[in-house]
């Protein structure tokens, strides 16, 4: 299978229904805990435990759909863990002391998402040949990792510049995790027959993630490209 696994709340299969209704709520947890904190006052104790809660239940869906995936493969889900994993993980490190422990995380954080590209982009290819999917399809799937990639690149070149960035790439890192971990669930609803417009799956959470960036732009005025 290389598009979405339709979501049934009535049936699990072919999962376990622990595993099935655990990353649901997991998933759940995560755009709640994400939603107070970004709302929250930075800094704050609400802030700073919401922002752990939605890292912790990101953490932890990711290895829930790595479990599924090993009962139904598929390739969007597969790149959402890598995109999940990388955003949310960058977001906290970037809030750590630039050592060289934390710069070699952060390095091999890239590392882990250009091998899921590749990965990715090596199996969905081969669908747009044979057909399966439009050429647009795996286009979609990878501009969020680029436009995190990108912002890798800007991040690794002005390393000097970490204490003045690194609250903007905190906040762009969990916007962008938000968004992947929003995702997920909403292309699964459509094609589980939930009317919602072809536009909105295909760019909706893109164009909400930018709206984000642009909204706390305006009210914290700090955020450059990181």
């Amino acid at each position: 299978m290389f598009g979405p696994d339709p979501i049934d709340l009535y049936d699990p299969t072919p999962y376990g229904p622990f595993a099935y209704y655990g990353h649901l709520l997991l998933g759940t947890v995560a755009l709640l805990a994400a939603s107070i904190a970004f709302f929250a006052r930075k800094g704050s104790k609400r802030h700073r435990a919401a922002g752990f809660v939605f890292a912790a239940a990101v953490a932890i869906t990711c290895l829930t759909s790595i479990a599924m995936l090993a009962n139904v493969f598929i390739p969007p889900l597969l790149m959402a863990v890598f995109t999940a994993a990388y955003a949310v993980g960058g977001a906290c490190l970037a809030l750590q002391k630039g050592t060289t422990t934390v710069r070699t995380a952060e390095v091999a954080l890239t590392v882990f998402e250009i091998a899921g590209v590749i990965l990715f982009l090596r199996i969905a290819l081969a669908a747009v040949q044979d057909g399966l999917i439009p050429a647009f399809g795996p286009v979609v799937i990878i501009t969020i990792p680029l436009i995190l990639l990108a912002g890798d690149l800007n991040w690794f070149l002005k390393a000097q510049d970490r204490t003045r960035l690194r609250t903007a790439r905190h906040l762009n890192r969990m916007v962008w995790g938000f968004v992947v971990v929003l995702r997920a669930p909403l292309v699964e609803l459509a094609a589980g027959g939930l009317p919602v417009p072809p536009q909105v799956v295909i760019a909706g959470p893109i164009l909400l993630g930018c709206g984000m960036l642009w909204y706390f732009q305006r009210r914290y005025g700090t955020l450059k490209k990181a």
